[in-house]
């Protein structure tokens, strides 16, 4: 798991059918170090939050509902920075 900053929202034409309708995000791991990653997002987060993501891929496929998707990160839970004096 990791937190993240979702920058942007990611647009195929050609895709897996089990991401056809998904929601995919642009998250931006807070580690300088760390490549941003394409995410599934069932939460309805938008650009600017900060999220927790998980690399976790069979709950990823979960939420997609094909054992055989590529899907692999996915957003676990939306940040409110207000609420949360760690960050």
């Amino acid at each position: 798991m990791r937190i993240a900053t979702i920058r942007g929202y990611a647009t195929s034409t050609v895709k897996h059918p089990s991401l056809e309708g998904r929601t995919l995000l642009i998250a931006e791991p807070d580690s300088p170090d760390l490549a941003p990653q394409i995410v599934i997002d069932n939460l309805g987060a938008g650009i600017g939050q900060i999220v927790l993501i998980s690399s976790d891929g069979s709950e990823a496929r979960k939420i997609v509902g094909d054992e055989h998707s590529p899907a692999l990160w996915s957003v676990l839970g939306i940040i409110d920075p207000e609420r949360n004096l760690a960050l």
